[in-house]
């Protein structure tokens, strides 16, 4: 093979393969906001089966108003009607990626109870979701009630 094409072929490969990565790192963050708005979704429709599917066994909330529960007191709570949204709009969400950790920011604006309570408001949120045997699952969220 003529040297010159061996050079020119590695240097086009190596290229190839930093873009590939990159429109990986990219994809993730838009995977990650992509099961943000569709979770939110999920909730406002009571879709307790793929709330279900896509958390960790060992997530926590803390909720707007100060409470903590952990996955099967939130799955229980949206299968009794004691937490109902009917509305859970997302916005303004930012995605960190740490190998199979990623972290969402954002706002939400939610109508309903959480947990017998009413959420309805505007809320910053955090959570953390980690890649576990190749899917990625919620483990923790954190929401702050923003003032009127």
């Amino acid at each position: 093979m003529n040297r010159q094409f061996v050079v020119f072929a590695t240097a086009a490969l190596f290229v190839l393969a930093t873009l590939c990565i990159s429109a990986s790192a990219q994809s993730v963050e838009d995977q990650i906001k992509k099961m943000e708005t569709e979770r939110a979704a999920a909730v406002v429709k009571g879709d307790v089966a793929k709330l279900d599917k896509e958390t960790s066994d060992d997530y926590t909330l803390i909720t707007a108003n100060g409470q903590v529960s952990d996955k099967a007191q939130m799955i229980s709570a949206f299968k009794s009607g004691q937490s109902k949204l009917t509305v859970d709009d997302v916005s303004d969400m930012k995605v960190r990626v740490y190998g199979d950790t990623a972290i969402v920011t954002g706002k939400a604006n939610v109508k309903g109870n959480l947990s017998g309570k009413d959420a309805t408001g505007q809320t910053l949120f955090t959570r953390v979701y980690v890649k576990k045997g190749g899917h990625w699952m919620a483990v923790a969220l954190q929401q702050t009630r923003v003032a009127p």
